[in-house]
Formats: C-alpha cells, sequence, structure tokens
C-alpha cells in the first residue's frame, strides 16, 4: 500500500519457497548484491540518509558499509565485491563520484565536477535536529543558516515543505535550499509524518488524515525554530511543491502567521483534482476510494474550502503540462485569491511538467529560482526587485 515498508524476500528456487529477510524492512531498498558469504548487500534510507548495509539474511543481522550523514546512492561493486564505487552529496556539496575499499574502508573521491563552482559560491551547511511532536512522534529535521551569518542579527526564516507526501528530505546537496540561504534567509525543512525512510507505520499515519497531525508537525518544527534568538518570527515563508503545495495552501487557511508563500503544483480541489491527474490511485488510496465514496473527505481536505480565510501573499508557480498536478488547480487558487483581494502572482510555464523544480529547460529552472528568490526577498526583507529600464 501507499506508503508502506519494502520487504526483500529471499527465494530457493529448488524449493520454490520465499521468506522474507528477517524483520528488516527499513524504506527502498536500492542496489541488492550478494556477497561470496552468502551475505547480501543493499542500499537502505534511513531517515534523512542512506547507506549501504550487509545483511544476514538468515539472521537479520546487518552491518553499515558506506555511511555518515550525507546522501548516498547507485552503488556499484567491482568483481571481487572487494571495492563499490557511489554517488555522493552533503547539504553544502554537490555530488562527486567516490569509492571504498570494502577489505580497508578507505574512502577515496574520485572525481571533483564542482570544484568550479565550489570556488564561486559559499555553499551553507544545515543543522540537524530531532523533536516530539504530538502523539510523542520523534520528527527529524535540519535548519539550513543564511549566508553571511552574524551572531546577533535577526534573519527571516522560509519553511520548505516536500512532495509525496511519501518521500523526504534529506543530507544531501539541494538547489533550492542555497537560493535562499543565498539570499540571507534561514531554510527550515522537515519530514513530518508521512515522510518515507522512518517505516510504513510512519508514513501511513496520516492516511485519511492530510494537513492533521502533518500540519502540527511543520508548525512545531516553527515554533522551535523561532524561539531561537537569531530568527525573526514576524518574518516568516512558506513553500513546496505537488504535496507541499497542497501543504502550503492548506497552511495559509490555518493561519496569518506566514507573511509570504509560493506554491508549487499545487493541489486545492480534490475532486475536479481526481477527474484531472494521472494517479488518481493516489488519493484513492489514501483518502480510502473515489470522490463519490468519501465525498466529505475530499471536500473537507481541499483548501479551496477555506480560500476565504487566506490572507498571505501568494506566489504561484505551474507547469503547463504538469498531469499529476493539473493547472486547472492553480488556476482556481489564483481566481480566489484575486477575487478576496489577497495579493497573488501566477507563473504557468511552457513545456514544463510535474518535474520542472528538478528537470527541464535550463532557463526555465533558473528563472523559477530567481523568481522564488525575489519573491522572499521582498517580503520578507523589503528589498525592491530591480527592473530593467
Amino acid at each position: 500500500g501507499t506508503g508502506s515498508d519494502t520487504k526483500v524476500y529471499v527465494a530457493d528456487v529448488a524449493a520454490g519457497t520465499t521468506k522474507s529477510v528477517a524483520d528488516f524492512t527499513r524504506n527502498d531498498p536500492g542496489t541488492i548484491e550478494w556477497f561470496d558469504d552468502g551475505s547480501l548487500a543493499m542500499q537502505l534510507t534511513v531517515g534523512g540518509r542512506n547507506a549501504l548495509y550487509k545483511v544476514d539474511p538468515k539472521t537479520g543481522g546487518h552491518t553499515e558499509l558506506v555511511g555518515g550523514a550525507r546522501r548516498i546512492s547507485n552503488f556499484v561493486f567491482d568483481k571481487a565485491k572487494s571495492k563499490v564505487a557511489y554517488i555522493a552529496t552533503v547539504h553544502d556539496m554537490p555530488t562527486e563520484l567516490f569509492v571504498t575499499d570494502l577489505k580497508t574502508g578507505k574512502e577515496t573521491k574520485l572525481t571533483d565536477f564542482n570544484k568550479e563552482v565550489n570556488a564561486t559560491i559559499a555553499w551553507s551547511p544545515a543543522e540537524r535536529f530531532t523533536y516530539k511532536s504530538v502523539g510523542n512522534v520523534e520528527i527529524e529535521a535540519w535548519l539550513v543558516k543564511p549566508y553571511g551569518y552574524e551572531p546577533g542579527k535577526k534573519y527571516p526564516l522560509v519553511l520548505y515543505i516536500h512532495g509525496g507526501p511519501h518521500s523526504g528530505y534529506n543530507e544531501g546537496w539541494f538547489d533550492e535550499f542555497q537560493n535562499l540561504a543565498g539570499a540571507g534567509m534561514f531554510v527550515l525543512f522537515t519530514n513530518p509524518r508521512g515522510s518515507s525512510g522512518y517505516g510504513g507505520e510512519f508514513a501511513q499515519m496520516i492516511r485519511g488524515r492530510w494537513g492533521d497531525e502533518d500540519y502540527m508537525d511543520l508548525m512545531k518544527a516553527v515554533d522551535i525554530a523561532v524561539a531561537r534568538p537569531d530568527i525573526d518570527g514576524t518574518k516568516l515563508g512558506v513553500t513546496g511543491g505537488s504535496y507541499g503545495g497542497f501543504m502550503t495552501t492548506w497552511i495559509t487557511t490555518k493561519t496569518n502567521r506566514f507573511k509570504a508563500a509560493q506554491a508549487d503544483r499545487m493541489i486545492v480541489n480534490w475532486v475536479s483534482w481526481y477527474g484531472n491527474s494521472d494517479v488518481q490511485n493516489l488519493t484513492e488510496g489514501e483518502f480510502y476510494g473515489t470522490p463519490w465514496q468519501q465525498w466529505d473527505t475530499y471536500i473537507n481536505l481541499s483548501p479551496i474550502k477555506y480560500v476565504d480565510k487566506v490572507k498571505t501573499p501568494t506566489l504561484l508557480v505551474q507547469s503547463e503540462e504538469d498531469y499529476r498536478a493539473p493547472i486547472e488547480d492553480a488556476d482556481q487558487w489564483f481566481m480566489a485569491l484575486k477575487k478576496n483581494n489577497v495579493q497573488a502572482e501566477f507563473i504557468p510555464y511552457p513545456r514544463s511538467n510535474h518535474d520542472l523544480s528538478r528537470t527541464g529547460e535550463p532557463w526555465l529552472l533558473t528563472d523559477r529560482l530567481g523568481r522564488i528568490r525575489q519573491w522572499f526577498s521582498y517580503w520578507l526583507k523589503d528589498e525592491k526587485p530591480v527592473r530593467a529600464k
């Protein structure tokens, strides 16, 4: 089911039997390889990081072969299984290629593709923290300091909300976070319940309840952040895409604490979305049926129902060829905000789909990042945009 654990099974072809690899059911195993001693090597997501593990299929015992507080993926072994190559990244280092000698544990960096850009841009690191939220559930989060940070000063903060909802932020470099940190803002990102990497039970906690405890998880993180002396609690922004776009608009219907919002590939009307999207099975699983079977759930979880409560200036970014979160929802939200005299701008991008923030024409990608940076700089830092003469 949606957000459930991914289990790894071993099949005895001769006997025609299969069995689960013990109870080691953390999310999203990637590469799976046999070692000569009968053990397995597999990539596993563990919260905001992932690593390569050696697993004993008989006992379920496991040891970490390659790990650390970073994002690692695409493992490839040599023929002798004595070395493994992979790509790795941390918050302040874009992706590079590494190899580890599994006998000695020595790691070697093989590439320096980003040497030039690393020398010209000061990437901001992220500080990890965890906190207890509603129901004593532990949530993982990170806070990126603004470029040029000086103790004693107060800075704006922007909350980022990931998509999915069964995905998750991680320990890797992300251009969107650096985009705003470089503009002098704190960036807060967290993996509220519903995120992947923390087990199936955690991921399914929001089933039928989107915008309830997950909203509280996000607000708890903001409360913790604004308690810091270097964050200005009167200058808060919120942004996200897909599920994060839904949650951004949902948040603006529930609180006016955010001075500005930016929503990507949003969903604001689950009934009309169901008739236009290419993933009806998402809400059929998450909301326990179709709109005509679960009408109240679909309507009550639609931000458009509560749009008259919104006061937050909002930038809407949408791809014209997005069939996952079709542009119609952004049209509805923009029209409603304008009718209610809420400050809003709507940027529809041509020749772009649901992956605009990750792939697409370079000029569209950079244009989007620039508009987001300018939007939050205007509302949170009082920076007026520079107009070409």
